[in-house]
């Protein structure tokens, strides 16, 4: 076995200096044999250790050259396997990426279907039913809302690890966006027999406004999750330069010994939910983590048994004024009289979509003008006076065209550029969300959750 690289590196500078030792010797003795006129038995002694020393020097400089090129054969080997690791992680960086790209197609693909079903199946819910159909329809409703969290989750680990998620970090205001999830996981809690309860914050936050929201909501999902009596506290308080937003709950508790493996893909506990709640797939933390690093934030938890966790987010402080924040939009049938007698054009190239889409706006009221193209769009919204009071677009048309096509052809034939619009799609990345984001447009997820498109859409009427 070969001794290591650092021992070998000492013994060869060791022979190094030795050798100059011994040849500095070497030549004194000559010198000295040289110079000596005495006696000859002296000289001759003289000699002779001369010539046992330049023996020395010889073996110890052959020792040194055999060391020398058994270290230039170690960097040869050294350069050759640092090569094929570069080489390993190129192909694996293409796998990732490969991968990733396949993921985003497949789950484009498969949420089409899923994003059909939830409409049909939300359309067969607003109307009169008995309570065993209606129980029927909600089990169905669950089934497809678990098969569509895992399909987004594993999309987004699959982001996260190939490094293309981004994060755009903006000043946010956080009060709002705690009275938007307040508003919207509430009634999951009443329904449960739960006190929901957000403590109000004037804090301003540095982040990315929608991954911040991606771990509150996963964060206090969990907490509903496993929690039967009580309730869930979310709040916050400044801690020097960053805030520290903590999640409380009453719930079972964690065990010491998993408060890190639950942060480990697929690892979870029993929730003490039973069947109210959709069982969790052991990703929600995994990904709490990611996107905090992405963030520059931490996490962290405390928890004892039978007595209920407490998670904690610690993010910066921004200095400035809030530049990005969420409007809690109107629930439930607060919006209906919003919607009754206004029209709408969907557009939409495939036509199930189109039929579930008309069947749920009619159940509201509206008149729904659906066109499979932007050509459609347009030949249909010729010859109406009124203009639409909302523009609902898919984002992948046919022949490459977009839903902003779709929204500006709109607009154009009306004359109007300030047609509330909203733009759906089953597309994750970052560019289509920013582009809605910069030109006013909504923007919503397929599948397509039913309650969201009546909060957005009932907000923006009421707005225009």
């Amino acid at each position: 076995m070969n001794a290591p690289a650092g021992t070998r590196d000492g013994t060869y500078a060791e022979l190094e200096r030795e050798n100059a030792k011994l040849s500095k010797i070497v030549k004194v003795l000559m010198d000295r044999v040289e110079r000596s006129t005495d006696a000859q038995g002296n000289a001759f002694s003289l000699f002779q250790a001369a010539i046992t020393l330049e023996s020395t020097v010889r073996q110890r400089t052959t020792e040194l050259q055999s060391l020398n090129r058994q270290l230039s054969d170690e960097i040869d080997e050294r350069l050759a396997i640092e090569s094929a690791l570069q080489l390993a992680k190129a192909e694996a960086e293409r796998a990732n990426a490969g991968k990733t790209e396949f993921l985003a197609a497949a789950s484009h693909d498969l949420l089409q279907p899923l994003n059909v079903a939830r409409l049909f199946l939300d359309a067969i819910a607003q109307r009169p039913l008995d309570a065993e159909t209606f129980g029927m329809l909600d089990r169905v409703g669950r089934s497809l809302e678990s098969a569509e969290s895992l399909l987004r989750t594993l999309l987004e680990m699959s982001r996260l690890d190939a490094g293309a998620m981004r994060a755009d970090i903006t000043d946010v205001a956080l009060d709002p966006l705690l009275r938007h999830l307040a508003n919207e996981y509430g009634l999951a809690a009443e329904d449960r027999g739960l006190r929901l309860r957000v403590v109000p914050c004037d804090a301003v936050i540095r982040t990315d406004i929608r991954l911040f929201e991606r771990i509150l909501r996963n964060l206090i999902g969990n907490a509903l999750r496993y929690t039967e009596r009580g309730g869930v506290l979310v709040g916050a308080r400044r801690r020097g330069d960053r805030l520290q937003v903590d999640v409380w709950d009453t719930g079972m508790g964690i065990p010491a010994a998993s408060l890190r493996a639950i942060f480990k893909e697929f690892e979870r506990l029993p929730h003490a939910g039973g069947d109210d709640l959709a069982p969790g797939m052991g990703l929600g933390l995994a990904i709490v983590e990611r996107i905090a690093r992405l963030l520059g934030a931490s996490v962290e938890v405390r928890s004892r048994e039978g007595r209920g966790s407490v998670f904690r987010v610690t993010v910066p402080l921004a200095a400035g004024s809030p530049v990005a924040g969420v409007v809690s939009a109107p629930r439930g049938e607060r919006g209906a009289e919003t919607f009754r007698g206004r029209t709408v054009v969907i557009v939409d190239d495939d036509s199930a979509t189109l039929d579930g889409m008309r069947t749920i706006l009619r159940g509201w009221g509206i008149d729904a003008i659906a066109a499979r193209s932007v050509d459609d769009a347009v030949a249909r919204s010729r010859g109406r006076r009124e203009r639409p009071a909302a523009i609902l677009a898919d984002y992948h048309l046919h022949d490459g065209t977009t839903g902003f096509d779709a929204i500006d052809a709109v607009r154009a034939s009306f004359a109007c550029a300030n047609i509330p619009a909203i733009v759906i799609t089953a597309d994750p990345s970052e560019s289509t969300r920013r582009r809605a984001a910069e030109r006013g447009i909504g923007y919503l997820n397929k599948p397509l959750r039913v309650e969201r498109l009546r909060s957005l859409l009932a907000h923006m009427l009421a707005a225009a």
